[in-house]
């Protein structure tokens, strides 16, 4: 039914005289028999505007929802990014998307309704952003996958070990993660601020049958440099007693250096190495390794010592070490098929 608004007008009008008279809101609810809420928005709009702030209130009714089209053209507009609409940074914020919204379709909301206009009209969710390095070459990356990972791959002709291998660190510094905790209190994590860092080196290997799996790791002060990797490798070759090994890790300097690449030249026995494409950290599956711990044993965790922070780390590395399916997992998950 169409509303009648010269009606609503009169009403309104009549609600003016009252107020004028020294009525009250009440005589104004039982009288014109509108709501409390109502007659008190009237009187408001009264007290700081006078009869003229009551004789138009504008349309009536809610807001228009946007039309299915609108919806689409202001989401194409979003997909562009935040930049391109003209933005300083690449963050879509409730007051950015509703601008947004009024410059595509003119109409203006707040961002209560913004929100609801992202989640349920779009299919929306507020989100971390990846970082994603801009060195990164995605073609690179998906040449390797093709065609060099088939051909390391067939490293079970000579019956070799397929090993990944990385470095990481730890430090007193806890590794923050999302907790529960009521709501509108903001959990604090009370730390010793030491920047006093422990650094972990891994391989996780397979059988390239799926037959087994190992993993070997090593903790060390310091940060890994040639001659401390070298130390490392030469570790892993002892634990494979002679195994053949073929070893896939990514171009860090340290992993390029004349002396490693010498001192590879004289293990050819049992060594061969090859490279990650650049910044392709999502095609070597201890990445996850590190990133599992780091969740688990060492989330919020506030270590008053280095040494309590690597006992923690040393658990879930032997953790993950003993867990077969776990280390088969984190190697499915980057897609690379045995």
């Amino acid at each position: 039914m169409r509303r009648d608004f010269d009606a609503l007008r009169e009403r309104r009008m009549r609600a003016v005289e009252m107020f004028e008279a020294g009525r009250r809101q009440v005589d104004v609810v039982v009288e014109l028999e509108v709501s409390a809420q109502t007659a008190s928005r009237w009187h408001k709009a009264w007290v700081e505007g006078g009869r003229d702030a009551l004789a138009s209130v504008g349309r009536a009714g809610r807001r228009p929802r946007l039309s299915d089209e609108h919806v689409r053209e202001v989401e194409a507009a979003l997909m562009k990014g935040p930049k391109v609409n003209g933005f300083p940074t690449d963050m879509w914020t409730l007051a950015r998307v509703a601008e947004v919204i009024e410059r595509v379709t003119g109409v203006r909301y707040s961002q209560t309704q913004t929100w609801t206009i992202l989640r349920e009209r779009m299919g929306w969710s507020r989100q971390r952003p990846a970082r994603r390095a801009v060195e990164r070459n995605d073609e690179a990356i998906a040449v390797w996958r093709k065609t060099e990972w088939p051909r390391i791959k067939s490293a079970r002709r000579r019956g070799a070990w397929i090993c990944f291998q990385d470095e990481s660190g730890f430090s007193l510094l806890p590794a923050v993660r999302a907790t529960w905790a009521p709501k509108g209190v903001t959990p604090t994590l009370r730390h010793r601020f030491s920047w006093k860092r422990l650094s972990m080196a891994g391989v996780l290997a397979y059988r390239s049958d799926r037959s087994g799996a190992a993993f070997v790791f090593q903790i060390k002060e310091g940060a890994y440099n040639t001659e401390s990797l070298i130390e490392f490798l030469t570790a892993l070759g002892r634990h494979f007693a002679g195994d053949a090994v073929t070893l896939i890790w990514d171009g860090l300097p340290s992993h390029r250096s004349k002396a490693m690449k010498a001192w590879i030249a004289t293990q050819r026995m049992w060594l061969r190495v090859e490279q990650l494409p650049p910044y392709g950290y999502e095609l070597n599956p201890i990445e996850m390794v590190w990133g599992n711990i780091k969740s688990t044993e060492l989330a919020n965790l506030c270590p008053d010592t280095i040494d309590e922070a690597r006992a923690a780390t040393e658990t879930g590395l032997e953790r993950v070490g003993t867990n077969y399916d776990l280390c088969f997992n984190f190697l499915d998950h980057t897609g690379l098929l045995l």
